[in-house]
């Protein structure tokens, strides 16, 4: 059977979900067209059953990227797929096979923080649970032990700089448990507008079920830019340090984004890898009051291939290209 077959129809079913939730929050009727076929034309709210993200906010951010003028010949980019945008002017710059459902890899956990932004203060304590650090020995790690406790804004930092699977899976866990948060995650995906991704875990290891395509992580990554400064602040990090209080060792932390030095003007935003996804890279870089966008996915030399990309769509823009001032740095990306 083939993959689009068998993979479930994510926006279909949260509409259909989001509308009972509605009504289960307001105790409104519901008309009969919007009940399934022999039940009841009036429906109130002790009749529904509760949304599996119950209680969780979305951003209500529809994002929208327009097809593209005729440009002038883009840089050859090896990947399966991606995408670069302008994404104050919404223009798609280029594109190449920007639909695909593919495995996300670890840019997964920019979903993973918009969720996490919308629905808790950064201030929050999270206790870490035994689950959270249960990972196999390949995993990438912030270095979490069960039972610390840290603020949402300290498991973001070790989320989206060392891609801390523990991080990701404690903000998931210590909050409201996976499955919900995880609910949510795919809740916000069709909040967006959005229709090739479908998300089963917040970390991003392979699953069949789990895919995503440069569009919609192009998208999501507007969509967490747009809303949350801190967002932007961290993933433009390169290193920091989390103080030891009394819930926590010390944490030094470098981020794994190696585009944020090969490449100035870059701020972000997610790099990952897994042997399935190969290398992937959701970048995002600012010049001359421009903010490019770029996801590439299954790509070899992901940085490097980001930023030829990125300084491409900035010379499209009008500006000079900076890269014959840049110390060339190959090597492969993750």
């Amino acid at each position: 059977m083939p993959l689009a077959l068998r993979r479930p129809r994510t926006l279909a079913l949260l509409i259909v979900v989001a509308v009972l939730a509605a009504v289960a929050l307001t105790g409104a009727r519901v008309p009969a067209r919007a009940v399934p076929a022999g039940a009841s034309a009036t429906v109130t709210a002790s009749d529904l059953p509760r949304p599996p993200w119950f209680d969780m906010r979305l951003l209500e951010a529809h994002v929208q990227f327009y097809a593209p003028t005729a440009r002038a010949q883009p840089p050859t980019v090896t990947a399966a797929a991606g995408i670069l945008v302008d994404i104050d002017s919404n223009t798609i710059l280029w594109q190449q096979n920007a639909h695909a459902e593919l495995p996300p890899a670890s840019t997964t956990k920019i979903l993973s923080a918009l969720v996490a932004l919308e629905n808790f203060n950064t201030s929050r304590d999270v206790t870490v649970t035994a689950p959270a650090v249960a990972l196999a020995w390949d995993e990438s790690r912030m270095g979490l032990r069960a039972g610390e406790t840290l603020t949402v804004e300290e498991l973001l930092t070790g989320m989206l700089l060392v891609s801390g699977n523990d991080a990701a899976n404690a903000l998931a866990d210590g909050t409201v448990g996976a499955e919900r948060f995880v609910a949510a995650m795919n809740a916000q995906v069709a909040a967006l507008g959005l229709h090739d991704s479908h998300f089963t875990t917040p970390v991003g290891l392979q699953d069949a079920n789990q895919y995503s395509s440069a569009y919609d992580l192009a998208a999501i990554g507007a969509a967490a830019v747009r809303a949350f400064p801190i967002f932007d602040d961290i993933v433009a990090t390169r290193a920091t340090t989390l103080a030891a209080n009394a819930g926590h060792p010390a944490f030094s932390l470098q981020s794994i984004n190696t585009l944020l030095s090969m490449y100035p003007p870059a701020v972000g935003i997610k790099p990952g890898w897994t042997a399935a996804a190969g290398y992937c890279e959701v970048a995002m870089a600012v010049r001359g009051g421009h903010r490019l966008l770029s996801a590439i996915l299954n790509a070899p030399y992901a940085f490097s291939q980001s930023r030829r990309l990125l300084d491409w769509g900035f010379v499209q823009e009008g500006l000079p290209s900076t890269l014959a001032t840049l110390k060339a740095t190959v090597g492969p990306s993750g």
